[in-house]
């Protein structure tokens, strides 16, 4: 977008889904990419594309690629997984409540790359968003695994105070946004896997 606009004063800020809505509510911030459901009744949602998460495994015994795994044994794993209050966290706590799971995490991070790197090194699973770890996954340093019933489907939003003045400036970039996925279809990720 800054390539498109050098003249735009853009600034990016990374952080968990409800930091930066309480940032678009303060009037911090124009416009946010989230990959979680809005909590705040004056928030507007443009869904952007769609994502799903993916259960990773390390790449060694018991594991194997393209295991299924019952409902059962998928609870009884070590899970790494990203911190409350992300938006993979908390797609993946509604869908095992909509099933009536519930799990404790070992390890709970900001970092992908950090969790993908601690499964690579066995110390348990993950259910991370797939357009991150594809790089992982076609390297073989990781397996990806089902769970019987379970799908961890969702879909990323442009969100922005529904008082917000949409300048012609903020218009494009939601086009842009919104058009990301034919122009740039999967990342290179850069971690260490």
């Amino acid at each position: 977008f800054s390539k498109l606009n050098p003249g735009a004063d853009v600034r990016v800020l990374i952080a968990p889904s409800d930091e930066l809505e309480e940032k678009i509510i303060s009037n911090e911030l124009d416009l946010a990419l989230v990959e979680s459901f809005l909590h705040h009744e004056h928030m507007v949602a443009q869904p952007f594309m769609e994502d799903s998460l993916g259960v990773i495994t390390p790449a060694m015994e018991p594991y194997y690629p393209g295991q299924v795994m019952s409902r059962e044994a998928f609870a009884r794993q070590n899970f790494l997984l990203r911190e409350p209050g992300s938006g993979a966290r908390e797609l993946f706590e509604k869908v095992l409540t909509s099933h009536e799971m519930q799990v404790e995490p070992v390890w709970e991070g900001i970092s992908t790359t950090a969790l993908v790197n601690a499964v690579i090194k066995g110390l348990g699973i993950s259910v991370l968003p797939r357009r991150m770890v594809t790089g992982a996954v076609q390297k073989g340093s990781v397996y990806t695994a089902q769970v019987e019933g379970i799908e961890f489907h969702r879909e990323f939003y442009v969100v922005y105070h529904k008082d917000k003045r949409l300048t012609k400036l903020l218009k494009d970039f939601v086009t842009l946004c919104k058009n990301y996925e034919l122009n740039y279809p999967l990342p290179r990720y850069q971690g260490l896997f």
